[in-house]
């Protein structure tokens, strides 16, 4: 029998670096998922809200793509068996919540199956949200959303809450509004993360933030009830469900939210090792939250580690148009004054805004990142723990005693 080839630690591999270790903490409850969902969901009173809505059509059910932290196995079943409970007799809907994300029918039926499971038979009707659709959008206010939301009577969104580089918090919120929204309205949406104010936990002030609660008062301001089960999800368990209207179900999460993900450290770092987890981890579109997330606490000059497998490449890649056709920092932003916002370009600008300004040396550890794309991002594409170990002491060779940070979970942490 050949022996399994153990991947080195970290810890092990940057021996002689002082490498602190942050994670989420949790799970915070040792209560079952379903007992935590039922307490919160009796809290908000669903079943009046149901009540209250049933005659006027079918109940809208929003969740996240296969992007997103998976919603918890508990809220599903809580939620219809209180509609059955409650002898509320009422239709549901499932719309899933894509932003530009696209997906395949592989893709697609696999995630119906997780999120389903038994309970297909429940729902009359399913969709997954497409912003380039024209017919699947309706306006409201100065907005274009999926049609069942801006129809409809009632929407319940369910989502996980963790830190969000740009948005601050994403949640069942993010997943009404953004999640909903044609490409107009999300390049719009996604311009703001181009201000300072758009941060990791920062909401108050967050243009980002607060675009997304003006969608959310002009859905209400028409009369459309909306009903938010805000999750916090804690390797991959359940640590506390919010429920209500959905900013104040965020708020009411926002301690446990800051308890679970939010680690401070009293002095910037050398190193940071961003490890990012599934879903988050499949292409670098996505697991470039992990260094977003904690980009502010590496010195200037110092490095970032970027530990994503990134089995899929580079993802979503429009933002790469920008980075090529740019050199530096200053070409990229006079580009975009030029020529105006096209969805992605944050992702570019704040790159670059990381590399060139700031001069943080970033390596990503993944073996399906092409040369090209590592060379278009501005990054060194690493083959494995070893050479990333390697690479870093060379980057760090003038510094005496390196004060390093692992990260785990890096998708979801602050810092």
């Amino acid at each position: 029998m050949i022996a399994r080839r153990q991947t080195p630690s970290w810890e092990a591999l940057l021996s002689g670096i002082d490498l602190r270790v942050a994670r989420p903490r949790g799970p915070l409850s040792s209560s079952d998922e379903r007992t935590i969902v039922s307490r919160s969901l009796d809290e908000a009173r669903l079943t009046t809200f149901l009540s209250e809505v049933a005659t006027a059509g079918p109940i809208t059910v929003v969740v996240n793509d296969p992007h997103r932290p998976i919603m918890s196995d508990g809220v599903l079943p809580v939620l219809l068996s209180a509609a059955a409970s409650s002898r509320v007799r009422c239709g549901f809907r499932l719309l899933v919540s894509t932003g530009s994300h696209l997906f395949d029918a592989a893709e697609r039926a696999a995630h119906e199956q997780r999120i389903l499971g038994s309970h297909r038979n429940r729902f009359d009707d399913l969709e997954w949200h497409d912003p380039r659709r024209a017919e699947s959008l309706s306006p409201i206010g100065p907005y274009r959303l999926h049609r069942w939301v801006v129809k409809g009577s009632a929407t319940i969104g369910i989502g996980s809450c963790e830190p969000h580089y740009f948005a601050g918090v994403t949640g069942a919120h993010k997943t009404l509004t953004v999640g909903l929204m044609d490409l107009g309205n999300l390049s719009a949406n996604h311009r703001a993360a181009l201000e300072p104010e758009a941060a990791p936990l920062a909401l108050e002030g967050n243009p980002v933030f607060e675009g997304i609660s003006r969608v959310l008062e002009t859905l209400q301001a028409a009369g459309r009830r909306l009903f938010a089960i805000q999750q916090v999800i804690v390797r991959d368990r359940l640590s506390g469900c919010f429920a209500g209207d959905p900013l104040e179900a965020l708020r009411s999460a926002l301690p446990e939210v800051r308890q679970a993900f939010c680690v401070e450290i009293p002095e910037s770092v050398d190193l940071i090792v961003a490890r990012v987890r599934p879903s988050l981890d499949r292409n670098f579109y996505q697991a470039d939250k992990g260094i977003k997330n904690v980009e502010t606490s590496v010195r200037d000059g110092g490095v970032i580690l970027l530990d994503a497998a990134c089995s899929e490449g580079v993802g979503i890649d429009r933002f790469l148009d920008l980075l090529r056709q740019a050199a530096d920092l200053p070409s990229a932003e006079a580009r975009i004054r030029k020529y105006g916002y096209q969805l992605g370009d944050h992702k570019a600008i704040r790159l670059r805004r990381l590399t060139d300004r700031r001069r943080v040396r970033v390596g990503v550890i993944s073996t399906a990142l092409t040369e090209g794309v590592a060379r278009d991002l501005g990054v060194a594409r690493l083959s494995d723990r070893h050479a990333a170990a390697d690479w870093t002491r060379r980057a760090l060779t003038d510094v005496k005693a390196p004060l390093g940070l692992l990260v785990e979970d890096a998708g979801i942490m602050a810092v």
